[in-house]
């Protein structure tokens, strides 16, 4: 948490989606500051700024696992894969339901997997998800 606030990465490629992540987050009273890549190129780039010291570490990242050119899958692996990625919290925010796809967010240590519901009410939960997963860990 820099200035007050938490540093959260999103990698989401819907603009919509985006527009509703911080929605949420502001209705859960959740004081950040939000960093978005749109496509799987950009986001692998950024990890690679995080890793080599060139970029702040984010308190969380929240990631969509389809993504245009790269997918979550190969964002998550290659964070993990790397001394400052393997500890950034991260929430699966995703159309997917896939069991694989749950599956191996739990072998990378996916703190949360949820899935996009299509109810506004239901997507504005998202917000008090990531409120209580980023307060948890900062104590």
């Amino acid at each position: 948490m820099k200035d007050g606030s938490f540093q959260i990465l999103l990698f989401e490629d819907n603009a919509a989606d985006v527009f509703l992540v911080r929605m949420a987050l502001d209705e859960a009273g959740l004081p950040f500051h939000l960093e978005v890549c749109s496509d799987g190129e950009a986001a692998l780039r950024l990890v690679g700024h995080i890793e080599a010291g060139e970029a702040s570490r984010p308190d969380a990242l929240l990631l969509d696992m389809n993504l245009p050119r790269y997918g979550g899958r190969e964002i998550l692996e290659c964070m993990r894969e790397g001394a400052i990625g393997s500890s950034i919290l991260v929430i699966i925010l995703t159309s997917s339901d896939s069991p694989r796809d749950r599956e191996l967010a739990a072998a990378l240590g996916v703190e949360h997997y949820f899935q996009k519901p299509a109810d506004l009410a239901e997507f504005m939960r998202i917000g008090e998800v990531i409120r209580a997963v980023l307060l948890q860990t900062a104590s």
